[in-house]
């Protein structure tokens, strides 16, 4: 049995110095040394985010990589999506050390492989199965150790944006909130380079205010600047900038499922989304996907996680899905949501179609829902959610709402918490059952 159960919905992730500790960040590097050397691979790219234990773990994992003969290149502070990109085809693995939404104290160890994707199950296992019973084993003598150096390469992944926008988006006046994370390092060489006028907030971070009232997570930042000054549109990033939050012109905050819908239809109109269908995860709102069927758009459902979201996309050869997080994948551009190109390509498809994105979005009923996460210690999760009393009172709920609703119970992939959402077209039908569900929950942590 696993010691330590690394891998939650978004990698490794813990609180710094108590889950998440350098030794631990050793023990990874040395098991991603030896899975590269299976493969034949020689070096491993790695970069981070802009939280002060960044360095720590990053280093604590070179020295594991090292110390069985691979090369490192550091790419230093850039977004998760440019890991993604970077290490496709030149790395054996890329590395991103991030807690992306995540305040200051969590930090974490996302993986990719040479194809650009998060590690797949098999992988994971694999990954598992040899931190549990790695020794000393493999340790190179002092002069076959592996080489480390830091490398400027951002640029590449600025070109590939640029490149693949391939049109001017001067004429809006855009606001920028980098969270005081990754896209600090290039979301204004980005924009520049696009000529949009752009003002950038919140990128002097200091290692300890990444993600704190601000970014993808708080957008009422961004709601409020755009408010009281003269901006056509604005976009808000997490602390990795694999998430993207939409304001429009008159404060309206767009999450993913309102911004899955303005690109549906406007890549359906240009004749470019493949199969009319896209992806989203269980989480997204049933309205949004009753309004896509209105224009002869097809969802997809996968289980949470852009990772999951990105196999099904390929599987399915389709060119757009992400979740209402606000990671949103553009097949033809990424495996893994991005928030800096997710942005300028709204922006460019406006322009492309003429059409306002405030006049996409004149059709999309959301249905009204609410989400309650509830404190559960990680080592009863699992038995909760698939307790027979939970079970039951999840249908009990549902037969409630009938087909006018629907109820989502799931273990946090990241957090000790159960996450609850219940939607349905009546505002204290929801809360009640919520309520329900909460104190169910609370009584069976007592229980076990």
């Amino acid at each position: 049995m696993s010691k330590t159960n690394l891998f939650g919905t978004d990698g490794i992730r813990g609180i710094v110095c108590e889950y998440l500790t350098p030794s631990l960040a050793y023990k990874v590097g040395k098991v991603l040394a030896i899975m590269t050397k299976e493969q034949n691979g020689t070096q491993i790219l790695i970069g981070g985010d802009t939280r002060k234990s960044t360095d720590m773990l990053k280093y604590s994992l070179v020295s594991g990589i090292l110390s069985h003969g691979i090369d490192v290149v550091d790419a230093g502070i850039l977004p998760t999506p440019a890991v993604s990109y970077l290490s496709t085809n030149a790395f054996t693995y890329g590395v991103m050390i991030t807690a992306s939404h995540n305040p200051p104290e969590y930090n974490g160890i996302k993986i990719f492989d040479n194809s650009g994707n998060k590690l797949c199950d098999k992988d994971i296992k694999k990954l598992q199965y040899i931190f549990d019973n790695i020794n000393d084993y493999g340790l190179q003598t002092y002069d076959k150790v592996g080489c480390y150096h830091k490398e400027d390469i951002i640029d590449k992944y600025i070109n590939h944006i640029v490149s693949n926008i391939d049109i001017l988006l001067n004429g809006n006046n855009v606001a920028i909130d980098c969270s005081y994370g990754a896209c600090s390092s290039c979301v204004e060489s980005v924009y520049k380079r696009l000529q949009a006028n752009a003002t950038v907030f919140n990128d002097k971070y200091n290692g300890l205010n990444i993600n704190e009232n601000c970014g993808a997570l708080h957008p009422e930042f961004l709601q409020r600047t755009i408010l009281l000054n003269d901006y056509d549109i604005g976009f808000a990033f997490d602390g990795d900038g694999d998430r993207v939050v939409c304001v429009l012109k008159d404060g309206r905050i767009l999450d993913g499922d309102s911004i899955l819908y303005a690109l549906a239809k406007y890549l359906k109109k240009l004749n470019m989304l493949y199969g009319d269908t896209i992806v989203a995860t269980i989480l997204s709102n049933c309205g949004f996907e009753h309004s896509l069927l209105k224009h002869n758009i097809k969802l997809l459902r996968t289980a949470v996680g852009d990772k999951n979201v990105s196999a099904r996309m390929q599987k399915e050869r389709l060119i757009l899905g992400g979740e209402k997080a606000g990671h949103i994948i553009f097949n033809d551009f990424s495996k893994t949501g991005d928030g800096i190109f997710i942005s300028t390509l709204l922006l460019k498809l406006q322009k492309l179609t003429g059409i306002k994105i405030e006049s996409m979005l004149e059709d999309l009923v959301i249905y009204p829902y609410i989400e309650r996460n509830i404190e559960v210690p990680n080592n009863k999760k699992d038995d909760i959610i698939h307790s027979k009393s939970i079970n039951e009172a999840v249908e009990e709920c549902q037969h409630t709402l009938l087909d006018k609703g629907r109820i989502v119970l799931r273990p946090s992939g990241t957090e000790s918490k159960i996450r609850i959402l219940v939607e349905g077209n009546d505002d204290k039908l929801n809360e009640r059952i919520v309520n329900y569900l909460e104190n169910k929950i609370k009584l069976a942590i007592e229980c076990l």
